[in-house]
């Protein structure tokens, strides 16, 4: 029987009647849900998701493909369903409509599945570009910065699986130019490492060969550091005068000169006189160093590349050691004498700092050497902008000289960080140790030969820097001050309690290994922190404005420390012996992390114009002035 409200049968009128109730009941429920969905994809998504009718009236014989179409749907249309064909109904006009309803609510059902996969995949190009932006920010070394040729978001990139999200698209060339250039100038920190370790294996035959007193041995040892603080103090005007890389360059000569002067040596007064030229060239180069790699390198590797001169310093002295073996103080001198040669001719090849053209004003020169330290396929524009603009605002803040500016308000906090991680540097007594490593020995009594001993620590010191180097950059330079010191502290406080015991008669004939232990973990702490950290941050924090004369004062500071710790060293150990002396290490290397808890910021993956901005408070007065020409552009 058909239910039909024409039917004359009375029962299947009405039962027609209330299927009609029931299907525009059902139509009114459908449209009011239609039009909430399409309500909230237009809001959520903008003018560009047209809006789809929410009424009943679509052609069953509409495919979803033509309706994604017509109501301006973008993206792939995933799934592509197929046609649905239209059916011929044999009911009445009331059954048509309802199957006419129930294809349209389908169809809607589908574009709507298909807007939200359109949206689905628009969020995730958007985390997948923050993720992008994050991970940048957040790099490790030599993995590092997206291509800056296109803007186009990647497709086969995953954000949470295991994959990177990015891939390294860092060009070889923009790395190697970087690690030439750390090479060229940590060959001269080889050289600084060999003329520190000479005197030891070339004093013997040098005093078979020449008559030379005890006292004239000590000043062939100890002239060098007074040289060095001379040359410290003149090499700051050097570097602001004639550039970074031409002091670089002029210490090659001095440093040729004094070599052959040893080399030739006929009386004690030749090798003083080369002493002193070796020892001048060595404070210029120690603060010349670290100024020159951390206005070339990039923030994301300045951490692993910078620690390349103390590394090359550690292998000179170890060179020293090793050749000193089989060569007379003579040769010795000679093989140094050939040192300056490949260095002076790679620096020939390294460019200016940019930074340091920038501040003469010599715009074009400094993108020129800013291209070549970045690669010629690199956009160097944003850098170039933050170059330029930190040194407007320098210059618009600062009057006076520089050295009058270096304990104003605004440079003060930089320049007393850079005094302390000197000072702590040389407290902790290092030098110390390492020269007098052979007494230290005979007076714990070891079980150890105190030659071999020796030998064992110089080799720690070479080795640990390297690790340094791997890890500084992942890390951060406060975490490996913070192992430095907390290391160094519990090796001298354990060294410090063996010769006290020793001291009041206890029997520590089986604990001979303790000594070599303590200062081993003792100098590979050093090493990883305090030893390269304070020279490598000597570039990163002080202001450009101030640099090259903060660099020379702290430079001077530090020899002057290391003066005064190795001439009282046995000064000390008089007065309260060398169980105290040790203690009094260790008290110092406390207040030391003290210090770099407080007041050492952490520079890892920061530009030089951040780390001076948060220094020195940056300029207001630049600030608003940028603020207002970019609100004039954007109207």
């Amino acid at each position: 029987m058909s239910f039909n409200k024409n039917n004359p049968n009375p029962m299947g009128k009405i039962m027609g009647y209330l299927k009609q109730l029931s299907t525009e009941m059902g139509a009114s429920e459908q449209s009011r849900r239609g039009q909430q969905d399409e309500e909230r994809l237009y809001r959520s998504r903008g003018p560009k998701y047209a809006r789809v009718p929410s009424k009943p009236t679509l052609s069953a014989s509409t495919t979803c493909t033509s309706l994604a179409t017509s109501c301006g749907s973008q993206g792939t249309l995933v799934p592509n369903y197929a046609t649905i064909p239209e059916i011929v109904s044999t009911e009445s006009s009331s059954e048509d409509e309802q199957d006419s309803f129930e294809k349209t609510r389908r169809h809607f059902q589908q574009l709507r599945q298909i807007s939200l996969g359109n949206e689905f995949k628009y969020k995730m190009e958007m985390e997948i570009k923050s993720a992008k932006e994050e991970n940048l920010r957040n790099s490790i070394p030599f993995v590092k910065q997206l291509s800056t040729e296109s803007n186009r978001v990647k497709n086969d990139y995953t954000i949470n699986g295991d994959a990177q999200p990015y891939g390294p698209t860092t060009q070889r060339l923009y790395l190697w130019t970087q690690i030439f250039a750390a090479f060229a100038v940590s060959m001269g920190s080889l050289i600084v490492g060999f003329s520190s370790g000479y005197t030891s294996p070339a004093l013997p035959s040098m005093n078979r060969t020449l008559t030379i007193t005890n006292e004239e041995n000590s000043w062939i040892g100890g002239l060098m550091p007074l040289a060095a603080l001379v040359g410290g103090i003149a090499g700051g005007p050097l570097i602001e005068y004639i550039g970074r890389r031409l002091t670089i360059m002029c210490t090659a000569l001095p440093f040729f000169l004094g070599w052959m002067l040893i080399a030739n040596a006929m009386n004690v007064y030749m090798v003083l006189a080369g002493r002193a030229l070796c020892g001048v060239c060595v404070g210029i180069g120690s603060l010349a160093f670290p100024v020159y790699l951390g206005e070339t390198i990039q923030p994301e590797v300045r951490g692993a590349l910078g620690l390349l001169p103390t590394a090359f310093g550690n292998t000179g002295i170890l060179l020293a050691f090793f050749a000193g073996t089989y060569l007379n103080w003579s040769h010795l001198a000679f093989l140094g004498a050939a040192l300056p040669v490949p260095f002076f001719l790679l620096m020939i090849l390294t460019p200016e700092t940019p930074r340091w053209y920038v501040t003469k004003g010599r715009a074009e020169d400094a993108r020129k050497a800013l291209q070549w330290l970045r690669g010629k396929n690199i956009n160097i524009d944003k850098e170039m902008r933050d170059l330029t603009r930190s040194q407007a605002e320098s210059d618009l803040t600062s009057t006076g000289n520089a050295f009058g500016q270096l304990f104003s308000r605004k440079y003060l906090p930089a320049v007393l960080i850079s005094l302390g991680l000197m000072l702590f540097q040389q407290l902790s007594g290092i030098n110390a140790v390492i020269f007098y490593a052979s007494t230290i020995f005979q007076m714990a009594g070891s079980s150890l030969d105190e030659n071999l001993c020796s030998i064992i620590i110089g080799i720690v010191n070479f080795v640990s820097t390297f690790i340094a180097t791997a890890i500084i950059d992942r890390l951060g330079r406060k975490m490996l001050l913070y192992i430095s010191s907390v290391s160094m502290i519990v090796t001298l406080v354990a060294l410090g309690s063996y010769f006290y015991v020793r001291e009041v008669g206890t029997d520590v004939s089986s604990y001979g290994w303790l000594p070599l232990a303590c200062l081993v973990i003792y100098v590979l702490g050093f090493s990883i922190g305090f030893g390269p950290i304070p020279w490598l941050m000597l570039g990163e924090i002080l202001p450009s404005r101030i640099r090259g004369t903060a660099a020379s004062m702290a430079t001077g500071f530090n020899w002057t420390c290391t003066f005064i710790v190795t001439k009282s060293f046995h000064n000390i150990i008089a007065a309260i012996n060398m169980y105290g002396t040790v203690w009094l290490f260790a008290v110092l290397c406390v207040i030391g992390l003290l210090f770099v808890v407080f007041f050492v910021p952490e520079t890892r993956g920061k530009s030089l114009e951040e780390i001076e901005k948060k220094l020195t408070g940056g300029s207001r007065r630049v600030r608003n002035l940028n603020t207002n020409k970019s609100n004039q552009n954007g109207c």
